[in-house]
């Protein structure tokens, strides 16, 4: 079939723009809302590529500064509108970031702020801690993790991590407000992302034991049918300590004292000696201790092969935090090991970074964001800084293998593709604020217009935002709440060529990375959602927006 892809969302007038299309033309038309040519231009013929399989034409009209509503055509072909306008991005801003509000677990939500996605209050029983029959603990609160209920203690504070950062990086996200309740402190409002951090942060504080250890995740034994989250009344598990979720909550801890003593300098104190308590107990139990499920548990395990990246994260954080030289030694002394590891994994095959390692399994990156934020030249910082910058130099190599400048080789179509494009665009924000690169920029937009439609899908893979967005997560309440539209803002796991659910397998097997996908509610392995697929898009968003 013939297609025009584009950002379905749009552009900023001085920003980077292009549609591609599928077929042989010659020269292309912009066209405005009302049917009337603005911008003529030629195609450039790029060729097939590995990654969607097409035979791609490129359409450039970065020329075009002309704000309003258009639309590309070529051969009588037109694309879905866009928009052109310096606020183009303001309402897929405000529903990103809302998404977290959406996923408020317990008593959170009222009818004034969720609307029609109100819910009951869910999950409200105390916990049992798990092979403690006899220990009941309170963990009401945070957020749902993904399409299930669980509340994970590595993803949640990797996606704090992410909004945190992009809160230290950009002050425009201390901006944005998108309709929550508000949060006085001292007769001040806190800024609404704030808000909803310290919703989750106050959820972690639960999920640490009075050692100092923190519970790797509460949720039922097994995921809930799909229902919605009052509904969901199985026991409540409390499952083991992990050196993981330790040292994950003791740098998110110390991350977040830098933002919040601005603001309520005794919640930070809170968050301060909680983070203490975390490495200390991590300095006592030098030994990882890493969690796998329990014998018939099906819940996220979030399981991860070392606990080398998390200890580095942690100990940078609390140098970034503290200023205080042996967390500076500590972290030189994780970032040794993790070498070791590094050149281990290079001999498997892993061709990324693992110092730029962004997401919930690898955290070096995160540690490595907050050496930058310190912003010193010393042994390791100037390191880090080079390898952010190779890395964002091989991830615009790759953008020019295709006709769409997506950052991503067939590899990287994985189980939340999306996730590893949103952290590689994390990677080039970072590297073009250590060394403004346009190249670095136009990969960024790049990746944005992949995400938001200009794919050979077709297909805008944030809810609520693109004329084709789309329309079926697999998310429990979505599913069964009766609304015939999911609320906005939702970041789709996005084409996988593993196809692991059996939904997934009506694509056909020969497909190009880029088409493997469905939008289905049964599809778990290509369609669902979580916090830290959103969160990333928070933090790029924000740079983009600046």
């Amino acid at each position: 079939m013939r297609s025009i892809y584009v950002n379905q969302v749009g552009f900023f007038p001085e920003s980077y723009k292009k549609a591609v299309l599928n077929f042989k033309a010659s020269e292309f038309e912009v066209c405005n809302d009302k049917g009337e040519s603005v911008f003529k231009g030629n195609i450039r013929h790029f060729g097939t590529d590995e990654i969607s399989g097409e035979d791609t034409f490129v359409a450039d009209f970065s020329k075009m500064i002309q704000t309003g509503k258009f639309y590309v055509c070529a051969e009588g072909y037109k694309s879905t509108t866009f928009e052109i306008s310096e606020n183009v991005y303001d309402k897929l801003m405000k529903d990103i970031c809302k998404c977290f509000y959406y996923l408020r677990c317990g008593d959170a939500l009222t009818k004034e702020f969720a609307g029609e996605y109100y819910h009951k209050p869910c999950h409200m029983e105390m916990a049992t801690v798990y092979g403690e029959e006899n220990v009941k603990v309170d963990v009401k609160g945070g957020w749902h993790d993904a399409g299930d209920y669980g509340r994970y203690s590595t993803a949640g504070a990797v996606a704090l991590a992410h909004l945190l950062f992009g809160v230290r990086f950009f002050n425009n996200l201390l901006k944005v407000k998108f309709n929550i309740p508000e949060v006085e402190v001292n007769g001040n409002v806190l800024p609404d992302i704030l808000s909803e951090c310290k919703v989750e942060l106050d959820f972690l504080m639960k999920m640490q034991r009075d050692d100092g250890a923190v519970w790797h995740k509460v949720t039922t034994f097994c995921h809930a049918p799909f229902v919605m989250p009052e509904d969901d009344k199985s026991e409540l598990f409390i499952f083991p300590v992990s050196s993981l979720a330790t040292a994950d909550v003791a740098a998110v801890f110390a991350l977040a004292y830098t933002v919040y003593k601005d603001y309520d300098k005794e919640y930070a104190q809170l968050l301060l000696t909680h983070s203490l308590k975390a490495y200390d107990w991590l300095k006592a139990n030098p030994e990882e201790l890493l969690f796998c499920n329990a014998e018939g548990s099906n819940t996220g395990e979030y399981g991860e092969a070392e606990d080398i990246s998390n200890r580095f994260f942690a100990a940078c954080a609390l140098y970034e935090a503290l200023d205080e030289k042996n967390y500076f030694e500590d972290a030189i002394i994780q970032k040794e090991r993790l070498e070791e590891y590094d050149k281990k994994q290079k001999l498997k095959g892993y061709q990324g970074d693992i110092f730029t390692c962004l997401g919930w399994g690898d955290v070096a990156g995160l540690g490595a964001l907050c050496l930058l934020l310190k912003d010193e030249s010393n042994i390791l910082t100037d390191k880090i800084k080079k390898h952010f910058e190779d890395e964002a130099d091989r991830l615009c190599a790759n953008a020019k293998k295709n006709g769409f400048g997506l950052c991503m080789e067939k590899d990287d179509f994985i189980w939340g593709s999306n996730m590893e494009l949103l952290k590689y665009l994390m990677v080039l924000t970072v590297a073009d604020r250590i060394e403004k690169n346009d190249a670095y920029k136009n990969t960024i937009e790049s990746g944005i217009d992949y995400l938001l439609g200009c794919n050979s899908m077709d297909t805008s893979y944030v809810t609520g935002n693109g004329e084709k967005a789309f329309k079926n997560p697999h998310l429990r309440p979505t599913a069964v709440d009766n609304i015939e539209l999911p609320w906005p803002g939702l970041v789709s796991g996005g084409p996988n060529v593993g196809l692991q659910d059996e939904r997934a397998k009506e694509v056909p097997k020969d497909s190009a990375p880029m088409k493997c996908y469905l939008d289905h509610i049964d599809c778990y392995s290509l369609n669902e959602i979580t916090i830290y697929w959103n969160s990333p898009l928070v933090f790029v968003m924000a740079g983009l927006m600046k």
